[in-house]
Order: C-alpha cells, then sequence, then structure tokens
C-alpha cells in the first residue's frame, strides 16, 4: 500500500481512517516536529485497527495520542511491519474522538507552554489564599516537582503522569497564580534531554556512560558547557555507547543528541 506524504497536509485522522478502510495490516512510521520538538515512531494496525504503538518514553496509547498534536512531519505505511502481540485495544473511534480533543487541548497548552524547557517556579507570595487551595492528588504531584529548576519535561518524566497531564496541570498551576515561570538558561535543558535520549537507548547504562563522557569532555556542569564541549562529550558518549548496544545504535543516539544540541544552544 504506497501511503506517504506529509502530516500538514494528510492529518493523521485521515490515516487511520484510511487504513482501517483498506483493512491492511503494517506500521506507520511518523517522524513529527511539534512546535521545535521532534517525535518519531510507529503506530501498527493489524486489519486496519490500532494494536499498538511505540515511541521512547511513552506508553503505545499514549504515543497515539501524542501523534495527534504533531502539526508536521513525513509519515510513510510499511506493510511488511507487524506487531505480534497487541498491546491496544481502544477502538479506532474512540482514538480518533479522544485525539481530536487532545489536539484542541494541545493547542490551549501552547498558549501557556510553548515549550516544555520552560522552568517553572513557586509564587513567594500567591494571592490566593492557603485556605482556598484545593489541588487534586495529581496536582500536588506535579507541584512538589516545582523548584525553579526542573523544566516541565523533566517533571514529566519524574512525575510519571506524562507529558500530555503534566502540561495540563501547569497550566493549570500558572493560571491559579501558585507558580510562574521563567524561560530556562540556553544550557539549562542540556543535561536533562541527554539524560532523557541516551536513557531511550541505553537503559540502566545511561548514567554511567554520561558521566563518563562528561569527565572525559571537561564538563562540570552541562548547564555551563559551551557547544564546543556538548559536541565533545557526544563522541564520547557514542563511543562508550557502542560497547554497550553497538555502533549502529550508538550512532543514532549521537545523532540525535547533536540535533538536540543544536537546537538548546544554536
Amino acid at each position: 500500500m504506497a501511503l506517504e506524504g506529509e502530516l500538514s497536509e494528510f492529518p493523521l485522522t485521515d490515516i487511520i481512517q484510511l487504513v482501517d478502510l483498506s483493512k491492511k495490516t503494517g506500521g506507520v512510521h511518523i517522524r513529527g516536529q511539534r512546535g521545535v520538538q521532534a517525535l518519531e515512531g510507529w503506530i501498527y494496525f493489524r486489519d486496519g485497527k490500532i494494536i499498538g504503538a511505540a515511541m521512547p518514553g511513552q506508553t503505545p496509547l499514549e504515543t497515539v495520542y501524542t501523534f495527534f498534536t504533531v502539526t508536521a512531519g513525513p509519515f510513510r505505511f510499511h506493510d511488511d511491519i507487524s506487531l505480534e502481540t497487541p498491546t491496544i485495544s481502544v477502538s479506532n473511534e474512540i482514538i480518533i474522538m479522544e485525539g481530536v480533543m487532545r489536539q484542541d487541548a494541545w493547542a490551549h497548552i501552547q498558549e501557556h507552554v510553548p515549550t516544555l524547557t520552560i522552568v517553572p517556579r513557586l509564587v513567594p507570595n500567591p494571592t490566593t489564599g492557603t485556605s482556598e487551595i484545593n489541588l487534586e492528588a495529581e496536582e500536588w504531584r506535579v507541584l512538589t516537582m516545582v523548584n525553579g529548576k526542573n523544566t516541565v519535561a523533566q517533571i514529566a518524566q519524574r512525575g510519571g503522569l506524562g507529558e500530555f497531564r503534566t502540561c495540563e496541570i501547569i497550566v493549570q498551576l500558572l493560571q491559579s497564580g501558585l507558580i510562574e515561570k521563567r524561560e530556562a538558561h540556553s544550557n539549562d535543558a542540556v543535561a536533562p534531554e541527554f539524560e532523557r535520549i541516551t536513557a531511550d537507548f541505553c537503559g540502566d547504562q545511561a548514567p554511567g556512560l554520561l558521566q563518563e563522557a562528561w569527565q572525559r569532555a571537561a564538563i562540570a556542569d552541562p548547564g555551563f558547557a559551551t557547544t564546543e564541549q556538548l559536541l565533545s562529550a557526544v563522541d564520547y558518549l557514542e563511543a562508550g555507547a557502542s560497547r554497550v548496544i553497538g555502533p549502529t545504535r550508538a550512532r543514532q543516539v549521537a545523532m540525535l543528541l547533536r540535533t538536540r544540541v543544536g537546537e538548546l544552544t544554536g
């Protein structure tokens, strides 16, 4: 099945409906762009029904919903790809309904949280009286991680609520006057991005590999490293990762990291 194109011209809803009507089995590979954030992964189909999805750091169902928030990027259907064990049982119709709602909600979120590198901090003297504060458990969980250092991306990763739900709560806390935001220093997000990307590929080995790369590149604090130092650290990390996951996947890690260095420090 020759199905490929650009998401800005052929949205995900149309892709799902076309594959459903065709009753095809295979996978759609997506390299999407959401603002400055690059998102890449797969959605798997069997007889036209979504049965799974994959993206680093996301659950299968959350991956599908995340792709609804992507506004551009190439996609391609591969009929030689299959998923043996389904990981999604929700119907296509329900996925589309929820996905479209996520799409609209994300547009609202981006008005307040345009990038996940934003660093929220507590408001010293909020106008809301303490007797009026009534937060749900998930909101308290996010609030406890707001310290003026953690980016929204870090809070989402450490809180376990996912990017969408975390951003929803961040917007609620901003509007309630309990927190405020400051733009991250250009290098503030470097360390968490290195940690996230390396962990996606190297798992438990990531911390040790990163520590070795920082040391060999003479970086004491990644937040104050020069672009040249960071790129040097990527080279050392690629060499170390090759021993753990092989040269091909290590090269993929390095390519992603070099891209992020350019985005964050350029």
